[in-house]
């Protein structure tokens, strides 16, 4: 008997916690940033890597997070990673400067990458496959909650005590998963005896930070040195593409490319990381715009996201009973159809300046997001061999969180040149022309200052921020569409992978 056979529901409840805790890390910080950045002193730049040091080293380690389940067994790598992750949240909170927050966000990203896909291949090989639609919709279903709870908890801890417990609450929560697991009475797992792969593990973290980074800088290049974001992204494009192709050549690769190389899997993990970029860039510019524009408090602005939850409350139960009747390509198609007019929605909502319109197009992104992703990430995961369904599940996540990655630093981008061509130049000298210039670079606290100091040149900046955070909605509409392509194309008329009757071993 395989060893997850043994208590299934607790074993689903251990792991959904540990995914939880990770995806309102993901976003919970969002809502906090300008009292994070007031405390330690940081720039607006260091800020912005607070939340971006923990995507990048996310997405860096998943696919060795899925070596490594394979190879050592995934409870024992799901465990040595959970200890590792409430360390760096426990660092995270006692952290006095900026470079050391940062420093230890990304150490919180190399943990929840090694845990992620150890405990997504533990729930999908615990559950027989005509329930793993369920399951798996339980099971992400609750982390998306806590995903899009992120700035409502954020905002709260903000009002009510200090940002180091944003980082403190991972503790219990770690603690309780840690005693779940241990107490499953699960035996080991057998393991797949296989070389690591150095050279693949070499160019996969350097390959995407480079690239991540480069991005970024291109908004902000340093002055003395402007070439610096583009030689960064050439490297991270070639560092990538060599990990790649070393990979489909190699005969025990990091990534096992080949696993997900079939049209339809290759198809759903796709769409996956488009819907990844529009749903992470909801978390975090959701919130920043109900402070800037509409005024909003932290807290004020973390309710005010809730009309992106509650679908999918409603939603992800459903998608994953329909995905066992129906399999997943119109669940897929359908769900991004309604994101994508969601997103409409959403960008006249922006530029009404009008919370209803954006509350009404919250609901459909958030309906149609998790209505398109739960069956996708289920199929892909059904599809996997048993042995590799780690691997499998550490490329998926890894395209997963690039792409919420390089989706946050292309809305940066377009927020920066949007409002780059809105704001009025030359700016007033004094007090107001420096609140106006923070301001411009998002700075919540100076742009209140501005609302007293200058009423209509406040305005004007919430204008150009306006339009800015509109290009940036229209850059997911965009991934919106993409997705669409690629899912008409690639999945057809697949169905559900059914073939394995019985729970998988691990």
């Amino acid at each position: 008997m395989g060893d997850l056979q043994v208590r299934p529901i607790r074993t689903l409840i251990a792991m959904t916690g540990s995914l939880s805790m990770i995806f309102l890390d993901a976003t919970v910080v969002g809502v906090a940033l300008p009292t994070i950045q007031a405390d330690l002193g940081m720039t607006t730049a260091e800020s912005a890597w607070v939340v971006n040091a923990f995507l990048v080293a996310f997405a860096s380690t998943l696919a060795i997070g899925g070596r490594l389940g394979d190879r050592f067994g995934r409870l024992a790598v799901f465990r040595m990673a959970m200890i590792l992750f409430a360390i760096g949240s426990l660092t995270c909170a006692l952290a006095s400067s900026g470079i050391a927050l940062i420093i230890a966000r990304a150490a919180q990203g190399i943990a929840a990458g090694t845990m992620q896909p150890a405990s997504t291949a533990i729930v999908v090989g615990s559950t027989p496959a005509g329930r793993r639609g369920r399951a798996m919709a339980t099971y992400f279903g609750v982390a998306l909650l806590f995903l899009m709870a992120g700035p409502v908890v954020g905002g709260l801890i903000i009002e009510l005590a200090d940002w180091p417990w944003i980082f403190l609450l991972n503790l219990p929560v770690a603690g309780m998963a840690l005693i779940m697991s241990i107490n499953l009475g699960l035996h080991p797992s057998s393991a797949v005896r296989r070389r690591l792969d150095l050279v693949g593990i070499a160019t996969l973290l350097t390959g995407l930070p480079a690239l991540v980074l480069g991005l970024e800088w291109l908004g902000h290049p340093p002055t003395n040195a402007p070439w610096l974001p583009w030689l960064l992204g050439s490297l991270g494009v070639i560092l990538t593409a060599t990990c790649i192709i070393h990979s489909a050549r190699h005969v025990s690769p990091l990534l096992e490319v080949k696993l997900i190389a079939p049209r339809v899997m290759l198809g759903q993990s796709v769409v996956l990381a488009f819907v990844s970029l529009i749903m992470s860039a909801q978390a975090v510019y959701g919130a920043i715009y109900l402070q800037e524009a509409l005024a909003f408090t932290p807290l004020q602005a973390g309710l005010g996201s809730l009309p992106l939850l509650v679908p999918v409350i409603l939603v992800i139960r459903s998608a994953g009973k329909m995905y066992d009747r129906l399999g997943s390509p119109r669940l897929v198609i359908v769900g991004l159809a309604v994101t994508l007019v969601g997103l409409c929605v959403e960008i006249g909502g922006i530029l009404q300046q009008s919370y209803v319109i954006l509350a009404i197009g919250m609901v459909l992104v958030g309906g149609g997001s998790t209505f398109a992703s739960t069956p996708a990430n289920t199929d892909v995961l059904s599809r996997a061999p048993d042995a590799q369904r780690g691997e499998v599940s550490g490329l998926v996540q890894t395209m997963r969180q690039l792409g919420s990655s390089i989706g946050i630093v292309i809305c940066v981008l377009a927020i920066g040149w949007m409002v780059t061509a809105q704001t009025p130049d030359p700016l007033p000298d004094g007090k107001a022309g420096e609140d106006a210039r923070r301001a411009l670079e998002g700075d919540v606290t100076a742009l209140q200052h501005l609302r007293i100091e200058d009423p209509p040149l406040a305005q004007t900046l919430v204008d150009a921020r306006s339009e800015g955070m509109a290009a940036a909605f229209m850059v997911q509409g965009i991934a919106c569409v993409a997705g669409l392509i690629v899912a008409c194309v690639t999945l057809g008329r697949s169905e559900p992978e059914r073939s394995q009757a019985r729970p998988a071993h691990n």
